[in-house]
């Protein structure tokens, strides 16, 4: 996962500790969340997002799964 947040929040000024206080938790939170390391509940992407004035979608980007073939290409093994 990528995030936007600290573009987002650079564009308001607030610092990562402002940010933590404003949604509740720690810097070490908004330090990980930063750099993808942590999933939030949807409670606190939506909080972020809010103190944000953004879009949970804005602020997180999830990569894609890989494809998965399709069922006509797949072995199937029978013991």
């Amino acid at each position: 996962m990528q995030t936007r947040i600290k573009e987002y929040r650079s564009r308001v000024s607030m610092t990562q500790d402002d940010l933590a206080r404003k949604v509740g938790v720690r810097r070490e939170t908004v330090v990980f969340l930063e750099q993808g390391k942590y999933n939030p509940s949807l409670r606190l992407a939506h909080d972020v997002a809010r103190a944000l004035h953004a879009g949970i979608d804005d602020l997180f980007i999830f990569e894609d799964e890989p494809k998965q073939e399709s069922p006509e290409n797949r072995e199937i093994l029978i013991d």
